[in-house]
């Protein structure tokens, strides 16, 4: 089954444990018991907040697109996640109604140092937090749900990270927003499974995890978004 070999391979490359992806409840990650996360509440605010994901399929080979995202919680089950890729993406033809996409969302990590403990025999670790949510993506085709979509993850972008609602999205030309979705491909993915993981050392004593946080605080950080890019910008400068 070279589509289930691609799929395994695409896990393998993101980190995650392949092993476990053939087991017969089609697990697309490994979670150790204590660090299986199972509360619903915390599950959906994990998407709603870490929102820029990846796309992971492997008809036809292995394909992952990274995409901000659009959440619609439910009542019931876990939800609707909308997102949009440029027409030129392969994985378009992946996207058919019928094929399964790991939609990946991955929170905060870093590495945890064994001075950090209370308990003296211990070794490095990484701790991170994911959530692997995997349906069958489904093409929207009606251009003014579409535009109703991209509008909604406009305002929701804007407002977390762009200052407000000072842009107005609104304002620019029903003829240049029309032209620009022509360049793109709107899809929307009903969740009909969820696998979240949280390897963050909660299951260690109390000495231990007051340690972890200490150390997470003062240790050294990676570079953010505006370091990495002013880093860049010089770099092509010349």
């Amino acid at each position: 089954m070279p589509e289930r070999r691609n799929f395994l391979m695409a896990l393998s490359a993101l980190g995650v444990d392949a092993t476990a992806a053939e087991t017969a409840d089609e697990k697309t990650i490994y979670i150790p018991g204590k660090q299986l996360e199972s509360d619903r509440a915390t599950i959906l605010n994990f998407i709603e907040e870490f929102t820029f994901a990846m796309l992971v399929t492997a008809k036809g080979g292995v394909h992952i697109t990274n995409v901000p995202t659009l959440f619609d919680r439910a009542a019931e089950g876990w939800g609707k996640v909308w997102w949009h890729i440029a027409k030129g993406n392969e994985q378009n033809q992946v996207f058919d109604g019928d094929t399964e996409c790991t939609v990946v969302f991955h929170g905060p990590h870093g590495y945890i140092s064994p001075n950090w403990y209370a308990t003296k025999n211990a070794v490095p670790t990484w701790n991170f937090a994911v959530v692997h949510a995997t349906g069958k993506p489904k093409r929207i085709d009606d251009d003014t749900a579409f535009a109703k979509s991209l509008e909604r993850l406009v305002a929701q972008n804007e407002r977390h990270y762009g200052g407000g609602d000072t842009w107005d999205y609104a304002k620019l030309p029903d003829s240049y927003l029309k032209g620009m979705r022509q360049g793109i491909v709107a899809y929307q993915m009903e969740i009909e499974k969820v696998e979240a993981k949280f390897k963050l050392g909660h299951e260690r004593s109390a000495a231990d995890r007051a340690g972890v946080l200490e150390g997470l605080k003062s240790g050294p950080k990676e570079r953010n978004l505006t370091e990495f890019t002013e880093a860049y910008y010089a770099k092509i400068k010349a």
